[in-house]
């Protein structure tokens, strides 16, 4: 015949699985946020250009994308590729100095009737 289980008994044994559960959650935890496992997909909302530039680029097929229900979905890796292609050409500096004085005042003088 099998002794009985105290409560004593049965307090230390959930204790210890319980020890063991945090430290494995804890451990992948720690993985986790060392590795940035975060979800591999950007849906409308969540993606760095915005709902509608993200749906209209899918669209085109600038990127590979599927549909999960009503979402639109796209891995990040291929949605940050195209992202990076779509850099715009640095803006040309304004001039300065004598030069952006004169065609300022140059853009004030009345203009001469054509005859």
């Amino acid at each position: 015949m099998r002794k009985p289980v105290t409560r004593d008994e049965l307090s230390k044994a959930f204790s210890t699985i319980a020890h063991y559960l945090l430290d494995s959650m804890r451990d992948v935890a720690n993985e986790n946020a060392a590795g940035d496992t975060s979800a591999a997909y950007y849906d409308a909302r969540t993606s760095p250009t915005g709902p509608t530039t993200f749906r209209r680029a899918a669209a085109a097929g600038a990127f590979p994308s599927f549909r999960v229900g009503r979402k639109l979905m796209a891995r990040k890796a291929d949605v940050d590729e195209w992202i990076a292609t779509q850099a715009r050409a640095p803006k040309p500096k304004e001039q300065s100095g004598d030069d952006a004085d004169a065609a300022f005042f140059a853009s004030l003088q009345p203009k001469r009737p054509s005859r």
